[in-house]
């Protein structure tokens, strides 16, 4: 996998030579100064006359079916007269179906739950690929217009150096959105007369009762895991000092790159402590999403939540599993975690392809109302949610799935990075699982105090994006197949951290620092 993962890198990137070669300002032009059809309606619905089909391509969750089948999109098309043709995958399948549709420039006409990156976004949106989509927005976007004026924030960090906007983002304000979540069985804690950990040494105590001990009385117990290396990162790394973005982190305007320092070399220790003694999962670097979660009733401490993982039909069965909160250990005295922005970037794009480029920012903007929000992230009414007579939302359980597992047949914002406007006015309009909202104050008051952002949300020229894309096949393939041996035991730690640190230098990270501290002390200026 790991191979294929760089094969697949290097396509990109030597395709993107040709690309950049092959697509003009000519064709971006040609597309700022198109006029739309007859068909088209500029305001009012539908958006267009007659049906139109453009294809549309995105990540879809694994509890999610075939997105034809969602209400959702059913919705949408009899509301716009938009039709689709789906080209959807899941996880790893859809990073690389992504980036081999730029690559071959076989592209869809609109990228929806994209998980664009920043560099995606300069580097196909420089190359004409992505269509800027501010003139389109102040001309046919109310919503995304009125939601950028009252945020000067947004415009900020959606707009790339060349000044455009390639990509729409989503905003989520709930707690829970804010910052990474680890949960914890809470019966086993029960059982055990245990309290939460404070310390590291206090975890690692705890994970081996869950192993010794049976609380759940379920045989195979796995003590820790995660869905992939990455969430487990993210949720333990900063209680050994680090708090990390993809590795990069800045401390007192200095960026460092996480993966070097001495504070991962003991978390990485730490891990392979875990390992040895079957604490964590040692099916983590090889299991799928659905072996994953297939695991559920064995788990004590997990990266997802709760009722995804464990499954219970009852929403407020979910406080039953209190959230991990942030440790000190030996590298570390100071109680820390993730904070994540907001706005999350990326979520949307339109390709240079799209001969419809009016009528899709229409069908975009639908989903920054308030209606537009509910069907992405409720679905349909009746079905997926109702209305109480306090106006207040309530989840509905169907057929002996959970809310969660009945929500996602036809909302795409349950497991699929979607646009919509989360705003904590949303969420308090939630009535039907008071639950919810005890487990947003409890992120609150556990997590939020303690959240630090790790590195702004930054753009990089198309020359910087280009030359970390190039660094970071590399890098990325070579530490990955490290972090791997060293906790799963394959190569020591000790005896293989010095070769391992300078191999890292040797693949560019000192120049990935550089670029890094470059577009941090401009990002700096503007504050």
């Amino acid at each position: 996998m790991r191979m294929k993962k760089r094969l697949l890198g290097l396509i990109v990137l030597l395709i993107t030579a040709v690309v950049i070669a092959a697509c003009s300002n000519d064709e971006k032009n040609s597309q700022e100064d198109s006029e739309p059809s007859d068909n088209f309606n500029a305001t009012g619905y539908p958006v267009v006359d007659e049906p139109i089909t453009l294809e549309i391509m995105g990540k879809r969750s694994p509890i999610q079916p075939e997105w034809q089948e969602m209400g959702f999109f059913q919705e949408m098309e009899e509301l716009t007269n938009i039709q689709f043709e789906y080209r959807t995958s899941t996880s790893d399948d859809f990073t690389q179906n992504k980036q081999l549709a730029f690559a071959s420039l076989d592209l869809p006409d609109l990228f929806y739950g994209a998980d664009l990156t920043a560099g995606e976004e300069v580097d196909f949106g420089s190359q004409g690929l992505l269509i800027p989509l501010e003139d389109l927005i102040k001309e046919y976007a109310p919503n995304i217009q009125k939601l950028l004026d009252e945020n000067p924030e947004l415009a900020a960090s959606i707009t790339t150096p060349d000044g455009h906007i390639y990509a729409l983002p989503a905003l989520d304000q709930a707690a829970t959105s804010r910052t990474p979540i680890m949960w914890m069985n809470g019966p086993w804690l029960e059982e055990l007369g245990a309290d939460r950990p404070s310390t590291m040494d206090e975890f690692y105590e705890l994970l081996k009762r869950f192993k010794e001990e049976d609380p759940g009385n379920v045989g195979d117990v796995i003590p820790l895991t995660a869905n992939t290396p990455a969430d487990l990162r993210v949720g333990l790394l900063p209680n050994f000092g680090i708090v990390q973005d993809d590795g990069i982190y800045e401390e007192d305007g200095v960026v460092e790159f996480a993966w070097v320092q001495e504070e991962f070399k003991e978390y990485l220790k730490f891990l392979n402590r875990l390992y040895d003694e079957n604490l964590l999962d040692n099916e983590m670097f090889a299991h799928t999403w659905e072996q994953f979660v297939a695991k559920g009733q064995r788990t004590g401490i997990f990266s997802t939540w709760p009722i995804v993982q464990v499954g219970f039909e009852d929403p407020s069965e979910a406080l039953n599993y209190p959230m991990l909160p942030p440790m000190t250990s030996a590298t570390n005295d100071e109680k820390q975690t993730i904070e994540y922005s907001e706005i999350f970037r990326g979520r949307a794009a339109i390709t240079k392809d799209n001969e419809h480029p009016e009528a899709t920012m229409r069908w975009l903007d639908y989903l920054y109302t308030e209606e537009g929000t509910i069907l992405s992230r409720l679905g349909i009414e009746g079905e997926t949610y109702e209305w109480n007579e306090d106006d207040q939302w309530i989840l509905l359980s169907q057929d002996g799935l959970s809310t969660t597992e009945t929500n996602s047949k036809h909302a795409p914002g349950v497991g699929t990075s979607v646009p919509m406007v989360l705003t904590d006015e949303f969420y308090s309009k939630e009535g039907g699982n008071p639950s919810i909202l005890e487990i947003y104050d409890w992120a609150n008051e556990d997590l939020i105090p303690y959240a630090k952002s790790p590195y702004p949300q930054v753009y990089f020229s198309v020359e910087e994006q280009q030359r970390i894309s190039t660094l970071k096949v590399d890098i990325d393939s070579y530490f990955e197949q490290m972090e791997a041996k060293f906790i799963t035991g394959g190569e020591s730690i000790d005896e293989m951290w010095d070769e391992y640190v300078g191999t890292l230098m040797d693949l560019g990270v000192e120049e990935l620092i550089e670029i890094h501290q470059a577009a941090y002390d401009r990002w700096l200026e503007t504050q």
